[in-house]
């Protein structure tokens, strides 16, 4: 029987869109059914563009955000009959990687402070001995122990993301949701950072999802992905298998829309055209509009993932998507 560090199961998440006094009550779904599995140790990549609902799936994972249908279980305790108690030991077993570092950081508080903050609050050490394993968390994570008098403004944007990610797995969790952790550093400090994530993941025995709209790095850092549409999962499985072989066009037309430094490959059009329809969502297949494979069948029934191979796929004509022996794509960092 396989154990599961985290599940979803249903998940799903609708907000409330403004409207006027007198017009009727419109809402928009984020997440739409998800499920999800998580083992011990796993590392599941959750791809899109921006508006697919990834880092609403992560929040609700992680409990900062209510699910409007479904449940979360972490450990086998879903979220819902948590006590207060189980909050707090579910807050020092998991961790969140947010965006933007500079806004992650308080300005007032040095990098040492802030690193070492969440084990004095839960009570894990003194101040003393929070702040030794601050600096030996900063260590970890290739910065000084002298930066822990600075504050953020001293810090460039790579040295900033270390500190939000030692600042993250200073309790050592067991399940970390990092969000777009590495999208505003350029390239030669993403594989820098992306190193450290791999380290780390061996040292620490750590589970995550990492949740990103880059293909290109996401290879490197996961075992498995999950590729989302307008709040749905049209695919999901093992890396290497959905990288080499997409069954759903949406993940097709993500790979190869991932820029190339082979000077014998070039797009002559945008293999992804279009942008995010919301309106698509009311019936059928979310992603017909932009689909070039879409027939009648695609506008009146929703499409389920079901099992392609060593994959899974919610496409009508997946078994028609065109095999390439390899994604067209750089696969160094």
């Amino acid at each position: 029987m396989t154990v599961h560090l985290l599940q979803a199961r249903n998940l799903t998440k609708r907000f409330r869109l403004k409207s006027g006094l007198f017009a009727k009550t419109a809402s928009h779904t984020a997440v739409d059914a998800v499920d999800l599995d998580l083992a011990p140790r796993q590392r599941i990549g959750i791809v899109g563009e921006s508006g697919s609902g990834k880092s609403t799936l992560g929040r609700l994972l992680l409990g900062l955000t209510k699910p409007s249908e479904g449940e979360v279980s972490f450990e086998a305790k879903a979220h819902a009959d948590r006590s207060h108690k189980d909050w707090k030991r579910f807050r020092m077993r998991t961790s969140l990687v947010q965006q933007n570092p500079l806004s992650a950081l308080n300005p007032q508080m040095s990098i040492g402070e802030q690193v070492a903050e969440a084990v004095i609050v839960h009570r894990v050490a003194d101040r003393r001995g929070a702040l030794e394993r601050a600096a030996s968390m900063l260590d970890r994570v290739g910065l000084s122990s002298a930066m822990m008098e600075r504050f953020p403004h001293q810090l460039s944007g790579g040295q900033r993301q270390r500190v939000v990610i030692a600042r993250a797995l200073i309790l050592h969790p067991k399940f970390v949701v990092f969000d777009e952790a590495v999208s505003a550093l350029d390239v030669s400090v993403q594989a820098q950072v992306a190193s450290i994530l791999r380290d780390l993941w061996h040292e620490l025995e750590l589970g995550y999802v990492f949740i990103t709209h880059d293909l290109r790095i996401v290879r490197h850092l996961v075992d498995r992905i999950a590729v989302m549409y307008l709040g749905r999962i049209v695919e999901t499985g093992d890396i290497k298998s959905v990288y080499s072989g997409p069954r759903h066009p949406y993940t097709k037309a993500l790979l190869a829309s991932v820029p190339t430094m082979d000077p014998r490959v070039r797009n002559v059009a945008p293999p992804l055209q279009g942008e995010l329809d919301i309106h698509q969502l009311s019936r059928g297949c979310a992603f017909r509009s932009r689909c070039p494979l879409a027939i009648e069948r695609c506008a009146t029934e929703v499409p389920l993932l079901r099992k392609m191979d060593r994959q899974f796929a919610a496409c009508h004509r997946a078994e028609e998507l065109p095999r390439p022996a390899i994604a067209r794509m750089e696969m160094a960092l």
